[in-house]
């Protein structure tokens, strides 16, 4: 008995760091985090690699705003429970100004039948569904336990949806964690969504980030993480989060910064080994991959470019259609690759105009935060000509399209007669005021002129959109081509 209970206090102690918080926070105000990474599974379950490096994140940046951690790691389901038990009551006597942030990354699992999920222990040898209350805790009685010590506030944050081994009994494995409801003043998050499989590494950086992003309330760090991460993923992991928080709190500080955020550091890769690798991550070869479609159309495949980000890489590949007929296309498409993995693939990122050709598009940096294509499209109608590009940013959290900006009118082939032609030609340049805008700046170059512009695209955050201050009329062109003096309609 003596031997269990100083092994205990070896496993907590091993992995515990306490710091003592340099942030300035409320005077009565104690914030305690726990942060638990679970990797070394026996039995059947596979080993969460990623688990101690999303905990690190989670971890650095509790303490950089002033919570004292407790970390731990590798813990058998006694110890876990005595980890978890010593922290709940660590919070109760903190008192009613207390804020816990709990964070659990390792394998977790429901019942096949009754739906509870369990946190599981490294030594959870799970064969029976029975095995899951041997091995595991349920979640709920955790969720109460921390509920019952009437903290201001108070974070339980699941990374733990992953695959498990089916049950004997039960057909089919269950994926993922079912629905556990937070209590009053409790916030509950989950790396996905119910019922699913999260990819390892990819919802703790975010998360991570948004708790240090100063300006903003805790719900909507999470609501940001969970948007964020829906998109690097392209939607196949949309995180969960059950909000019933009552008392206003904020991890960094409530008031938004008067300067506005560096964007993350990042590289752009038009050649190189890393670019070669990245494509054969996602198509098996270098250089040039086949592919077929649903619609038993044949494409060849190349690299465009890569962004390299922190640990991931977004590649950006094009696609010739071998059916060069004038209503085949080509397209672009882009996957974020972390670890060897796919997170998240945009198949059709935009496609070509016709004869079995990728959409021509040039590529600017110093525009928006992150490298930007500017896609190239456009159409000739009896004599008029438009044409435009549609703007895609190429961010850390997935392709996002920005604006689609005419830049040029041109009625030159439909001019006859006395008719004369109008050109209004745009121009797209950044803006001195930083990323948040960029300009348009519309110039009739004709004989026939209309009024000049300098347009500026503003970012309405709330949509990911850029909005023009100042839009021509549709046909500004021809309207002023047969309006011009000295016309035949004049």
């Amino acid at each position: 008995m003596t031997n269990g209970i100083f092994g205990l206090v070896r496993a907590v102690l091993a992995g515990a760091c306490l710091f003592l918080l340099p942030l300035a926070t409320s005077a009565a105000e104690t914030r305690l985090g726990l942060v638990i990474s679970q990797s070394d599974y026996s039995g059947a379950l596979s080993r969460v690699g990623s688990a101690s490096q999303e905990a690190d994140a989670i971890a650095s940046a509790l303490i950089e705003t002033g919570f004292d951690v407790t970390r731990a790691h590798d813990l058998n389901k006694r110890d876990l429970a005595a980890t978890l038990n010593t922290f709940r009551r660590k919070v109760d006597m903190a008192g009613p100004d207390a804020v816990a942030f709990v964070y659990y990354t390792g394998h977790g699992a429901q019942h096949p039948e009754s739906g509870d999920s369990y946190l599981l222990g490294i030594d959870a040898e799970l064969i029976a569904a029975s095995d899951l209350a041997a091995y595991g805790l349920d979640m709920q009685t955790q969720r109460d336990g921390f509920a019952a010590t009437g903290a201001k506030a108070v974070f339980l944050v699941f990374d733990a949806c992953r695959n498990v081994p089916g049950f004997s009994g039960y057909k089919a494995a269950v994926k993922g964690l079912s629905r556990v409801e937070a209590k009053p003043d409790m916030l509950i998050a989950y790396a996905t969504g119910l019922d699913d499989v999260a990819k390892e590494g990819v919802y703790a950086p975010v998360l991570a980030e948004e708790i240090r992003r100063p300006g903003q309330k805790a719900e909507d760090a999470f609501a940001a993480a969970q948007r964020r991460v829906a998109g690097r993923t392209n939607r196949s992991q949309l995180p969960w989060t059950n909000n019933l928080l009552y008392n206003e709190f904020c991890f960094s500080s409530c008031e938004k910064p008067t300067v506005m955020e560096r964007p993350a550091p990042f590289e752009l890769m038009m050649s190189g080994a890393e670019l070669d690798r990245a494509f054969s991550t996602v198509y098996g070869t270098y250089d040039t991959a086949v592919v077929e479609n649903d619609n038993d159309e044949t494409f060849d495949v190349t690299p465009a470019f890569a962004v390299k980000f922190d640990d991931y890489i977004a590649l950006v590949s094009k696609a010739k259609n071998r059916e060069d007929s004038h209503v085949a296309t080509g397209y672009l498409a882009a996957h974020y690759i972390k670890d060897g993995e796919i997170i998240g693939k945009w198949p059709d990122l935009d496609v070509g105009n016709g004869f079995g050709m990728p959409p021509d598009y040039s590529l600017r940096t110093g525009l928006l935060n992150y490298p930007t294509m500017m896609v190239q499209a456009g159409y000739t109608g009896q004599g008029q000509t438009v044409e435009w590009q549609t703007l895609i940013e190429i961010t850390p959290d997935g392709p996002q399209t920005r604006a689609e900006v005419t830049t040029l009118d041109d009625t030159t082939g439909a001019a006859y007669g006395d008719l004369k032609p109008c050109v209004l030609e745009g121009t797209i340049k950044p803006s001195r005021s930083g990323a948040a805008s960029f300009l348009v700046d519309y110039k009739f170059t004709s004989e026939i002129r209309g009024e000049d512009h300098l347009v500026t695209y503003t970012l309405d955050t709330e949509s990911g959109a850029y909005v023009p201050d100042f839009e021509y009329e549709p046909e500004t062109c021809a309207t002023l081509m047969f309006d011009a003096p000295g016309s035949d309609t004049e």
